[in-house]
């Protein structure tokens, strides 16, 4: 029956969501992460991303990050990450997540909420571009097949502080075995307060191997 469900949601959801959008991206991410000692967790992910309709290739990034655990519900994380777009060429961009999830007993949802502050900079001091953005979602935690739904808004820190752009996300995770996971995700992003206003759709799919 779930996997019923599962080809069921992403058979009819491109043609909901991305209906409207200008124009329709698809990511593509590898992620892997050793865990150093208790407490804290290092990070490696590959990501490459199309755009104007899968057409043409957008920009790749090397992302380094260390995870440091609080609390059982909470943690804090460090990420460096290299990106080569094909706009904007080669740039910097750091960021830091405050991470916590919330569960009930006996209940099967779980709400998770990420605090980022992000900087991007770029050698020639033309890029300078800083965000805080807020993450919200709930997930259904299951040891085989794990969805969950988000939303996010990015706030924007330079010449005018305003709200930039949110985003939305439906996904599923399901395991591979016990180190091995799998992602498969919609999005849909939109610009605020602007004349203009940009909409994006992505598809995005992913692997995470845990050593």
């Amino acid at each position: 029956m779930k996997y019923k469900l599962f080809l069921l949601v992403f058979t009819l959801l491109p043609f909901v969501s991305f209906a409207q959008d200008e124009d329709l991206e698809l990511w593509g991410s590898m992620k892997f992460s050793k865990k150093l000692t208790k407490k804290f967790r290092f990070e490696l992910e590959e990501q490459i991303r199309w755009a104007d309709s899968l057409s043409q290739y957008k920009k790749n990034f090397t992302d380094l990050g260390f995870k440091y655990k609080l609390h059982k519900r909470h943690s804090l994380t460090l990420h460096l990450r290299l990106v080569d777009e094909v706009d904007d060429g080669k740039y910097m961009r750091y960021h830091i997540d405050a991470n916590s999830d919330f569960i009930r007993s006996n209940f099967p949802l779980v709400f998770e909420q990420r605090i980022r502050f992000q900087k991007s900079w770029d050698a020639d001091g033309v890029l300078d571009k800083k965000f805080f953005r807020l993450k919200w979602g709930f997930a259904y935690k299951n040891k085989e097949l794990s969805p969950y739904i988000a939303h996010e808004y990015f706030w924007r820190l330079m010449e005018e502080n305003s709200l930039s752009k949110q985003r939305s996300t439906i996904g599923i995770c399901w395991s591979m075995g016990d180190d091995l996971k799998m992602k498969l995700f919609l999005r849909n992003q939109k610009d605020l307060n602007e004349e203009n206003k940009d909409k994006l759709g992505v598809i995005g799919y992913g692997m995470h191997y845990k050593f």
